[in-house]
């Protein structure tokens, strides 16, 4: 039958084993009793050899012995655990049989470890078993008192063992009952906290074999730093990369040496400004293209992208570099971007003949029917056509691989808007569309550029406004920025489209369905200009309500 316990014991996470427990303290009384003996033998050699008292050794001694039983390596609580104390209050009641009030009075107080045992066991049954062991030892005192049989100084310290052994035995067992349920609590709450460290930090391993296991598989190279730099982890793509690995190489002393180039693959990047560097000291760099190798021999473009790692709380946890080859990508852009040269220079020649001679017949229109006057203003609008999208082709081509250089020339805005205007007037007016310039602002731009800037925002504006809408150019500006606003009344863009609006060769999905004309252009080329002013372009936009467009330029660059 398995004793009942009223919460978990200290042996559900014992401290020390209940065999060792059992061993120390049993060990320690029977150490006791042995003392007790050898005093017993030096006063009264009789009372040694009395049976009663040999019945008691042998009770210690069997006791003694249970401790050294494997059922004792068992963390669960049985009968024969209470078995060890109860031998021992036995014992002494045994041994006082014959000697109550005697030598072996003193004895009694060695039973503090076998009660100490009892409240250990952390059971309440236990406890209720001891009490009637604790009153038996006692019995022997209790029948001489009631009987008359002591003296009056024998009696009086008999009645005060009565008084106090159960007591003291009682406290012993309680506190210690007290005790193993702290100490149980305790240890239980350790082990619980040692669980879930232990859990925490098998999760964390998994979860790091798993992101192991994954950034060895992307196709890009991965670097994680600590904040302040130091290697946290280097993916396959990098750490079994040919050219890191060049000569022996360690792949992360490698990468830290490299010195890239910047697009024109000539100019060296200085290494305070390398990607590395960058990300070492925990700043954000996002797709910065960047080329490798020497200039006239193999090089390969990289995008490069950096950034921090903090948690929710904005602790820094990690920097990392992302590295990607786009060294195909790059050849075939430039592959694309001179086909487009090559194709729109073979077209300019012509469409310059053509023009010339229309313009030759249009001076001479008064010489031709009335048809033949407007086939030739037909003619001409779509050689001007033709002209603008050979213009936009060469400057896509050549913002791919250099900035657009701008002649900055003290200029007025709104009459380089009115030029802007009069070119489109024709296609808005064939639409039904009114455009409207309003305003006054100078300062340091490339009119000419400019002028490509208002005309690109005003073909798009007309050509995505229904008939019967309306374009408005307003130009202003304070103390350091001109200001030019575009707004049309048309059909307006998508959320989802806007994001990519400046991209090259990009139209949005309704403009490809509503098959208006156009190649994706002219807002990568806005933006390519103002840029290269220094200045910024901003788009709102509401599909069915029109949209604007704000230019922002520094005045005197």
């Amino acid at each position: 039958m398995t004793a009942t316990t009223d919460a978990p014991t200290l042996d559900d996470r014992p401290l020390v084993s209940p065999r060792h427990t059992a061993r120390l303290l049993q060990g320690t009384f029977a150490l006791l009793f042995l003392l007790a003996t050898l005093v017993v033998v030096a006063l009264e050699p009789a009372t040694v050899t009395n049976p009663f008292y040999a019945g008691g050794a042998a009770l210690v001694l069997v006791a003694t012995a249970f401790p050294l039983l494997p059922a004792f390596r068992n963390v669960r609580y049985r009968p024969w655990m209470i078995a060890m104390p109860l031998l021992d209050f036995a014992a002494i009641l045994l041994i006082r049989l014959e000697g109550t009030g005697g030598i072996t009075n003193p004895m009694v107080m060695i039973l503090t470890m076998p009660a100490v045992w009892v409240g250990l066991v952390k059971s309440r049954r236990a406890l209720a078993m001891l009490m009637p062991a604790v009153l038996a030892v006692v019995v022997p005192d209790a029948l001489l008192v009631a009987r008359g049989a002591l003296s009056e100084s024998t009696a009086d310290r008999a009645v005060m063992l009565i008084a106090t052994f159960p007591i003291v035995m009682m406290f012993a067992a309680g506190a210690a009952y007290a005790m193993s349920s702290i100490l149980a609590g305790r240890q239980m709450e350790l082990a619980d906290e040692q669980r879930r460290r232990a859990e925490a930090a098998a999760d964390a391993e998994r979860a790091r074999n798993l992101l192991d296991a994954v950034l060895d598989t992307i196709p890009v190279g991965v670097v994680v730093m600590s904040p302040t730099g130091e290697r946290i982890l280097m993916n396959r793509r990098l750490r079994e990369s040919p050219e890191l690995m060049a000569d022996g190489a360690d792949p992360w002393d490698a990468i830290q040496e490299v010195r890239a180039l910047m697009v024109d693959r000539v100019t060296r990047i200085e290494e305070e400004q390398s990607a590395f560097q960058h990300a070492a000291r925990g700043e954000t760099v996002t797709d910065r293209l960047v080329w490798v190798g020497l200039p006239g021999q193999q090089q390969h473009a990289l995008s490069v992208s950096t950034g921090p790692v903090h948690t929710d709380a904005g602790e820094h946890l990690a920097n990392v570099l992302v590295v990607s080859d786009v060294t195909e990508f790059m050849y075939a852009l430039e592959a694309k971007d001179a086909f487009i040269g090559t194709v729109s220079h073979e077209l300019r020649t012509p469409l310059t003949t053509v023009s010339g001679f229309v313009e030759m017949l249009v001076e001479r229109e008064h010489e031709f029917p009335d048809d033949v006057r407007s086939w030739l203003r037909v003619i001409e609008r779509n050689i001007r056509r033709q002209h603008m999208l050979v213009r936009d082709l060469l400057a896509a081509a050549a913002t791919r691989t250099a900035p657009i250089i701008v002649d900055r020339q003290p200029s007025d805005i709104a009459a380089i808007a009115n030029e802007a205007a009069l070119a489109v007037q024709g296609e808005a007016e064939q639409k039904g569309v009114a455009i409207t310039v309003t305003g006054e602002a100078s300062g340091r731009v490339d009119p000419l550029r400019m002028a490509q800037v208002i005309e690109n925002l005003l073909t798009n504006a007309v050509r995505y406004t229904p008939a019967g809408g309306s374009v408005s150019v307003s130009v202003g500006g304070d103390a350091d920025h001109l200001h030019l606003v575009v707004s049309d009344t048309g059909v307006g863009i998508a959320p989802e489209d806007q994001e990519r609006l400046f991209e090259q060769f990009f139209r949005a999905a309704d403009a490809r369905a509503s098959a208006i004309r156009g190649i994706g252009l002219g807002l990568a080329i806005v933006k390519a200009i103002v840029d290269a002013h220094g200045g910024d372009v901003a788009l709102e936009s509401e599909p069915g309500r029109g949209t604007t467009v704000t230019v922002r330029i520094p005045r005197d660059g």
